[in-house]
């Protein structure tokens, strides 16, 4: 199973974003209209709590990285992508 953390933010700041991005181990990707962290940081990791955790920590070193947008992005749901294709959705909070 792997997990990603949606992005939310402005369409331009998050496509800033990836294209800055200098984080290793740790990529923005896009599926179709959402953005994501992904990390091989996130494999050990046991609950959608700690995936938030290290989700925020690594997009607080990419905005700290000297070229951050402008607009504020944030982290949403995280997602547990299963091996039959299906996935499972961690709103914050919840």
């Amino acid at each position: 199973m792997d997990w990603k953390a949606q992005l939310q933010g402005d369409e331009s700041a998050l496509s800033q974003l990836r294209e800055a991005n200098t984080v290793p181990n740790a990529s923005i990707t896009r599926n179709g209209v959402e953005w994501f962290i992904e990390s091989t940081d996130f494999e050990l990791l046991t609950d959608d709590g700690q995936v938030r955790q290290k989700a925020e920590q690594i997009l607080s070193s990419m905005l700290g990285a000297g070229a951050a947008p402008q607009s504020p992005i944030a982290i949403g749901p995280v997602y547990r992508m299963h091996y039959d294709g299906s996935k499972t959705v961690y709103r914050a909070g919840g």
